[in-house]
């Protein structure tokens, strides 16, 4: 499969921004109410390729939440409306991406026809709850970082954490008419989730953002878990 530029494990370890799916736990700071901690499981060789702002400002962890009881009140959170939303795209810009000298000279954006990528009516009603329980200056600059790294039982991963921080190479996806902090996607990552649909899904165990039904992703090729996918044929 043709991922823009570069070697498959340059692309994935480019991509590597977060880590395993995992459950709350009591953290420090503005972001600690929403940042997991690992379980134990199989570990991961260290990425191969990372610029200097990834290891700022992406987190090894992936956004859930503790039980469905855990979320804000409705009274704290804007109304969405049962309704999905168009969804306002900002492309990075390529000139700018060159000039950070961490991809090849010929390096070339996702075609803008392709450069999608589906928000349910549920995943923006908790981007819209995260956004409410955040003052003013730390709302405008939080946004829900969503990555693709090599690792799981299938080859790729998904990754989900809250960051204050934006990359160059990063797509931002806003869902318009509601006050919700956007979704942000890097350039390699979106070559492998482009198209896919973004979901929160409230179950038993808790409730949790995840990735539903990717162009990119092999038939048959998930783990149980959701988590882990392998890449279909080029």
């Amino acid at each position: 499969m043709s991922i823009l530029r570069g070697t498959l494990p340059r692309a994935a370890s480019l991509a590597s921004r977060h880590g395993p799916h995992t459950s709350l736990a009591p953290v420090s700071g503005v972001l600690g109410r929403y940042l997991p901690t690992p379980h134990a499981g199989p570990s991961r060789s260290p990425p191969l390729f990372r610029s200097p702002q990834s290891l700022r400002s992406r987190s090894a962890t992936t956004l859930s939440s503790a039980s469905p009881s855990s979320s804000v009140s409705p009274s704290l959170a804007p109304p969405v409306p049962p309704s999905r939303h168009s969804i306002k795209i900002t492309t990075p810009s390529l000139e700018s991406i060159k000039q950070e000298g961490f991809f090849d000279d010929d390096v070339a954006l996702v075609p803008t026809e392709k450069a999608k990528l589906i928000i349910t009516p549920e995943a923006v009603e908790q981007l819209a709850r995260i956004s409410a329980r955040e003052p003013p200056d730390v709302r405008v600059k939080l946004a829900l970082r969503v990555g693709v790294e090599g690792g799981g039982c299938h080859g790729y991963q998904y990754t989900m954490a809250l960051t204050e921080e934006k990359g160059v190479d990063d797509y931002v996806f806003q869902p318009e008419g509601v006050d919700c902090i956007p979704v942000i996607v890097d350039l390699v990552s979106l070559g492998l989730v482009k198209g896919s649909t973004l979901h929160h899904a409230t179950e038993l165990i808790g409730s949790s953002f995840r990735i539903d039904h990717n162009p990119q992703a092999k038939q048959g090729g998930s783990c149980g878990c959701g988590v882990s996918w392998e890449a279909a044929e080029a």
